[in-house]
């Protein structure tokens, strides 16, 4: 029908790239060398879970939309990732984040050949494709894949039972609707299927998120969409919550999901597909090729001296994500520790910087534990970098000499700092005491 069609223009979106540009292309480091493997249980990464489990080492995977890249896990599996998005500034990021091209280009014209991928997969990207352009796009799909090759997609569906089709929208309820994040082609999980099916010989799918979400997607949908998915008890708990307690509950939800997941749970219908296809047999939705055993920081030190890398470094789950300051490093909260494998070594250096506004007047008292021996004890009294170096001349040698050992290191603070408890915008309630950065081994 004509009410869904140019949905784009009547939403006033007139430059799509610049629009999804301005909504995806982040800051955010999402490289797989800094990746927490604690963050695979947490529900915002459920979906690329469910690709990472599905996809066969070092094979071909192409990522259509792919924004600022979360797919870039996939990295960790020696496979070669390509990501093609509308927005030269989501295909920069993606680059910037680890996948081996990141280019520009119209899904509807992929830039490949004939035949060149293993998978092409997508997250949150077929709901914002306009209908009558699907079938262009999922014809590219088939073009570019493999014969044997596999498509996965999370999809993005639209259920009448929780929200207004497009048909039944005021001018401005459907205005409103495709401005938030640019929703233009959410279909019913039936059609979604039905679709699929006129390309591929073998389809599978099934509704997820029925249950499981995130404290900040339930309170978005309220606050932006009009839908509410909790009762309203539950919506003002997660309003208060701290982003500790936030991320506890979404680390609960993400959990359940990959329990629903591994236990073949089906959900009732919801807003969400996750979508299997391939012209040759689908034997499983679910853990194909699930080896998470990469995600482990288990590799001896080498030849770089790099340690911020969580593929030869374990950080406890006392550190935030990542981020490029720059350079790279983590926040901490109050105590915070790591473990790696090396071989003997001469010493170990790192800077620590604190934004605790007082300590001019407050010192921050900072003790440092290598191998369960207090190596330093220290008070910062101001804002700058501050560099850290500690001898392993006194610790005991391996047997035999020149093979490798563990060491661990922990950090203690006597306090923590918010940064933004009650900003309405940018908020920032973390607890944080010191960030770290610049962790390097010297021989």
């Amino acid at each position: 029908m004509t009410q869904k069609n140019h949905l784009y223009e009547h939403a006033g979106i007139d430059n799509q790239a610049e629009f999804y540009g301005n909504l995806y292309a982040s800051g955010e480091l999402l490289h797989p060398d800094y990746f927490h493997a604690l963050e695979r249980f947490h529900i915002r990464w459920a979906r690329t879970m469910w690709i990472y489990d599905n996809v066969a080492p070092h094979s071909l995977v192409l990522d259509l939309g792919s924004g600022a890249g979360l797919l870039a896990l996939l990295k960790r599996k020696d496979i070669t990732l390509v990501g093609v998005d509308l927005s030269q500034r989501c295909a920069w990021t993606t680059q910037r984040n680890g996948y081996d091209l990141g280019c520009t280009a119209d899904l509807k014209a992929l830039p490949f050949k004939d035949a060149s991928f293993d998978y092409v997969v997508s997250l949150d990207v077929m709901g914002h494709i306009e209908f009558h352009q699907k079938d262009i796009v999922l014809a590219e799909i088939c073009r570019v894949l493999k014969p044997t090759g596999i498509t996965m997609h999370g999809i993005e569906t639209m259920n009448t039972e929780r929200r207004k089709d497009y048909d039944q929208m005021t001018a401005d309820e459907l205005k409103r609707f495709v401005q938030i994040e640019g929703h233009v082609g959410m279909e019913s999980a039936n059609h979604t299927k039905d679709r699929f099916s006129r390309f591929f010989s073998s389809v599978l799918a099934e509704s997820r998120f029925s249950v499981c979400q995130s404290a900040e997607e339930l309170i978005k949908q309220a606050d932006e969409y009009r839908i509410q998915l909790c009762d309203d008890d539950l919506l003002d708990y997660l309003r208060r919550l701290s982003y500790d307690e936030r991320r506890a509950f979404n680390m609960a939800m993400g959990y359940v999901f990959q329990q629903i997941s591994d236990l073949g749970i089906r959900m009732p219908p919801s807003e969400y597909l996750f979508l299997k296809a391939s012209n040759s047999a689908v034997e499983s939705l679910y853990n194909e090729h699930a080896d998470r055993g990469a995600l482990q920081g288990r590799n001896v030190v080498g030849a770089t001296t790099d340690l911020n890398q969580t593929r030869i470094v374990t950080f406890d789950g006392d550190w935030y994500a990542a981020e490029n300051f720059p350079p790279i490093g983590r926040w901490m909260r109050r105590h915070a520790g790591f473990r790696f494998t090396a071989r003997p070594f001469a010493k170990l250096s790192f800077h620590l910087v604190t934004h605790i506004p007082d300590v001019a007047l407050n010192p921050l008292h900072i003790e440092i534990v290598f191998n369960g021996v207090v190596q330093r004890s220290l008070l910062m009294t101001n804002n700058e970098p501050q560099p850290i170096v500690i001898s392993a001349a006194a610790l005991p040698k391996p047997d035999p000499l020149g093979s490798t050992m563990n060491y661990s290191l922990e950090i203690k603070a006597d306090r923590t700092w918010q940064p933004r408890p009650e900003a309405p915008f940018e908020r920032d309630d973390r607890e944080i005491s010191v960030a770290v950065f610049g962790i390097n081994l010297e021989w």
